[in-house]
């Protein structure tokens, strides 16, 4: 026979049992595999037994097989267009913003948690976030958010959202301090790195014909390859160290990722850089299968007027990608990168954009580059993703 204390032990225990198999859905509004750290969170989720919806505008046959083939993943697609005139602005504003409300409250009546990934998302559900416990994930560092375009002048209230929200989660602990000063938290936000939760380390994945004459292309490279990886812009500043290393013919770059510039900004770049090689655009995962063929990793950050804090507190997942691979890092001389680089033994940063400091961190990465490449592995392995998120999840429920 049971005695009382032992049927509380039970109840107790059974209570963290069902508190592990609590079903979540996750919002994001646009395309999700854009944005790799919700890819990864919804792996971790997956892989730790949870049932997960997910609202997104992804089309379903471009989902990766490890997550729609999952017996615990729900999906439910919903369009969400930025168009380019104020009568499609309108249409996204209305229609689609209420279809997509409309979706994450019938997906919430079969979850207990709302995890939102974005602050777009936020703005785009509104006060539905407070019906529910809701974990907000931030990926930019973020003091207010214009409620009309680039509006100066009105606010949406996203720092209310986010004191009514039960964690906010950032991926670094500069943000999260930074975060909380801004928006006036009773709590630091948790930090859940930009690590990807599951990497191809031996290349296992599937490419197309035309990827794999590009991945044909930077495994025969017979020079040194540094590679980057990630948005093509001016902010992006590639061509200082383009031009840098323009005499070193045992170097080359390697490029891959959109171009968010205008249409000439890439042809002239490269027509203007001849030791630059352009590889394309590739879907997450499979950009990952180029980086194990490259020498160093480039991570270059420039602050601007409209995001100085977010480019000198980055916290690109670049770091964690080339880190998988034990790729040494070169990188603008930003905080972000400055202290793990430092801390790690994991990269250099130019002090400068001068062609004598950018060299001079080339040179040290390749003088230190055994010993470097072997912190960059252990970097990776340092962090426990599934404690995190299952620290997050198995606390919110009273």
């Amino acid at each position: 026979m049971f005695t009382a204390k032992f049927k509380i032990i039970l109840r107790i225990k059974e209570r963290k049992k069902s508190m592990i198999n609590k079903s979540i859905t996750v919002a994001h509004a646009g395309d999700f595999l854009r944005y790799p750290p919700v890819i990864s969170l919804l792996e971790n989720m997956l892989a730790n037994g949870r049932k997960v919806h997910l609202v997104s505008s992804t089309p379903a046959e471009k989902i990766p097989v490890e997550i729609s083939k999952n017996d615990n993943f729900i999906y439910h697609y919903v369009t969400f267009s930025v168009g380019e005139g104020v009568k499609d602005r309108l249409s996204r504003l209305l229609k689609e913003k209420r279809i997509f409300r409309k979706t994450v409250a019938t997906a919430m009546e079969d979850s207990d948690i709302l995890w939102t990934t974005t602050d777009i998302t936020v703005k785009v559900l509104g006060d539905v976030v407070i019906d529910y416990k809701h974990v907000m994930q931030l990926m930019e560092l973020r003091d207010r958010y214009p409620l009309f375009l680039s509006s100066k002048h009105f606010s949406f209230p996203i720092d209310e959202y986010a004191r009514k929200a039960y964690k906010v989660v950032v991926p670094n602990l500069d943000r999260a301090y930074i975060q909380q000063s801004w928006w006036n938290l009773e709590k630091v936000p948790v930090v859940l790195p930009n690590k990807p939760y599951s990497i191809a380390i031996d290349g296992n994945v599937e490419l197309d014909v035309n990827e794999q004459k590009h991945l044909e292309k930077i495994k025969n490279e017979k020079r040194k390859v540094i590679l980057y990886s990630g948005l093509i812009t001016p902010e992006r500043n590639i061509e200082d160290f383009a031009k840098a290393i323009q005499e070193r013919k045992d170097y080359c770059i390697y490029v891959m990722g959109k171009n968010f510039s205008d249409s000439n900004y890439l042809d002239k770049f490269l027509n203007e850089n001849k030791n630059v090689e352009y590889l394309g655009y590739f879907v997450a995962p499979k950009h990952l299968s180029f980086i194990k063929y490259a020498h160093i990793g480039l991570t270059p950050y420039v602050p601007t007027d409209s995001s100085k804090l977010n480019a000198l507190y980055c916290a690109p997942n670049k770091v964690y990608e080339y880190s998988a691979f034990g790729v040494p890092m070169l990188g603008t001389n930003v905080l972000g990168l400055l202290r793990p680089f430092e801390q790690y033994n994991i990269g250099k940063v130019a002090k400068n954009m001068s062609k004598s400091a950018i060299l001079g961190s080339l040179e040290y990465i390749d003088k230190h580059h055994d010993e470097m490449s072997k912190a960059a592995l252990d970097f990776f392995a340092k962090d426990n993703l599934d404690e995190i998120v299952r620290s997050i999840l198995d606390d919110s429920v009273e």
